[in-house]
């Protein structure tokens, strides 16, 4: 059997004083030695490795001049993690994502996300108690 690869998972790290943030270890080698963050829907930032941010960038030039591309590309920021799996989460970034303590990472397939911990957590199980994990599991098996 094939080892499944991808990004997946959940882990909480917490943002320090300057702004920094860990990346997840079993993050970091899907993720490579740079990658992108973006605003994403509600409060959350977007992880994208380079070849997924290649694919959003070619769909940006095939597109034509909009106020939503603007803003989304002018909250676009490339990082590039030391050593220890660190880096700092640009003032504005952090801003928009409310993030200040806890923070929960999610695997997404070939990206990432990044939250709040408390928003997550509210999220995930308003979404548990509205039926749709049932569903969704359905969904796997079909």
């Amino acid at each position: 059997m094939e080892e499944v690869t991808g990004l997946f998972g959940q882990y909480t790290h917490s943002v320090d004083a300057k702004g920094r943030l860990f990346v997840p270890s079993k993050l970091r080698e899907e993720l490579g030695d740079s990658f992108y963050l973006m605003i994403g829907e509600n409060h959350s930032l977007l992880v994208f490795p380079e070849a997924r941010m290649e694919r959003v960038m070619a769909s940006f030039n095939a597109s034509p001049i909009s106020r939503d591309k603007r803003h989304l590309l002018a909250n676009v920021a490339k990082i590039e993690p030391d050593k220890q799996g660190r880096f700092v989460v640009p003032p504005t970034l952090r801003n928009y994502a409310r993030l200040s303590g806890d923070v929960t990472f999610l695997g997404q397939g070939d990206y990432a996300e990044i939250w709040d911990a408390a928003t997550y957590a509210g999220d995930e199980n308003d979404w548990i108690d509205e039926g749709n994990l049932s569903e969704t599991l359905k969904g796997l098996w079909t």
